[in-house]
């Protein structure tokens, strides 16, 4: 009703999108729910290096942070992966190391030099501190699944200036297997202007390269923009992602690849460009957790054109995470889309950002 309110252009427009992402969302965080009040035996066993230990569910290992929970607490327990001498368990995870090779099995150690060592079909020693990540190999799909949504939302009185900002991600691990989704919309409204929008959504799929830092797959990248006059633009392709860096701290991953272009304009607009193309894409995503409580996250995607020699677009996503209780963060985002070869009358580029409260859920 709010939205309704305030956008009622937007919501015209956008409500089926935006009630169908709701769902999901709905849906996802029911069914994870559901699956963490049934839990699985808390049977795991984490030795610290100071000589306690703690019996547990291991959640996860990410940004030198392992995620348990203990029997006797309603809540998450995060220690520190540095001051962890060795773990247990007899569920399956999905390891990966510096290198970004990913292993599956249960987890044991080494009595002599500790390492953390996972057991299939065959047995992997690791040292733990090439270890960058764990995540539980839950027995459904929804165990698997990982995500966040916030929302922000502004107003000014001298001008009836009212901003929302919604974003949200998915993502998926399995044995082989990377899945991502990422939407940001803006929407703003004010007096005696014309309403405007801005929602960018990205989406890939890899599998990995046999036991190596490269992956292949796909990638889905769409973008709406009131400002720049582009009813949908749908880029489709597909890519080689490679991890260059992959630790407790920092991640870089490259992409590149090929991908087919098909832009619908504003209705009245006239193009400088062709509205269907084979562009070449890459990529650059930075991410970086020197802090406990903050993260840093940068984006960035080039298209060069093939089949319209000259027009170069880009798009650069900056944002700043800040936990401050449990699950819950404040998010600064910019985002800059650049186009040389905009539609008629349309800016080259198109500048926002937002600030805005979410929640993540694993």
């Amino acid at each position: 009703m709010l939205f309704a309110h305030l956008f009622p252009h937007q919501c015209r427009l956008f409500c089926g999108s935006l009630e169908r992402l709701a769902v999901v969302f709905a849906v996802t965080f029911l069914f994870l729910h559901d699956a963490r009040a049934s839990g699985r035996p808390k049977t795991d066993v984490v030795y610290m290096k100071n000589g306690d230990k703690i019996t547990c569910e291991i959640k996860s290992l990410e940004k030198a942070q392992l995620t348990v929970k203990p029997d006797y607490s309603n809540g998450n327990v995060v220690l520190d992966w540095t001051k962890v001498d060795h773990i247990e368990s007899s569920q399956d995870f999905v390891v990966s190391d510096t290198a970004g090779t990913l292993y599956s099995g249960k987890i044991r150690h080494d009595a002599e030099t500790k390492d953390l060592t996972i057991i299939s079909s065959d047995t992997t020693r690791l040292p733990n501190l090439s270890v960058v990540q764990i995540e539980e190999l839950g027995n459904s799909f929804w165990k698997r699944m990982r995500g966040n949504i916030d929302f922000g939302t502004s107003f000014a009185q001298s001008n009836n200036q009212k901003n929302v900002s919604v974003q949200g991600g998915l993502n998926y691990q399995s044995k082989k297997y990377l899945f991502s989704l990422s939407s940001n919309s803006q929407f703003t409204s004010q007096q005696a202007t014309n309403d405007t929008n801005e929602t960018n959504v990205k989406t890939s799929f890899y599998k990995e390269l046999h036991r190596s830092n490269w992956y292949y797959g796909g990638i889905g990248n769409f973008l709406s923009s009131t400002a720049q006059q582009i009813d949908l633009r749908s880029t489709v392709g597909a890519t080689l992602n490679k991890r260059l860096i992959f630790t407790n701290h920092t991640n870089l991953n490259a992409v590149g690849g090929m991908a087919l272009t098909i832009e619908r304009d504003a209705e009245g607009s006239q193009s400088t460009a062709r509205t269907k193309a084979l562009d070449s894409a890459f990529a650059v995503d930075y991410s970086t957790f020197r802090f406990d409580s903050t993260t840093f996250d940068t984006t960035f995607w080039l298209y060069p054109s093939i089949t319209s020699p000259g027009r170069i677009r880009f798009t650069l996503n900056q944002d700043v995470y800040y936990k401050f209780l449990g699950d819950f963060y404040i998010r600064m985002s910019f985002y800059d889309n650049y186009d040389n070869q905009p539609v008629v009358g349309a800016p080259t580029n198109n500048v926002g950002g937002s600030t805005t409260v979410g929640w993540s859920f694993h």
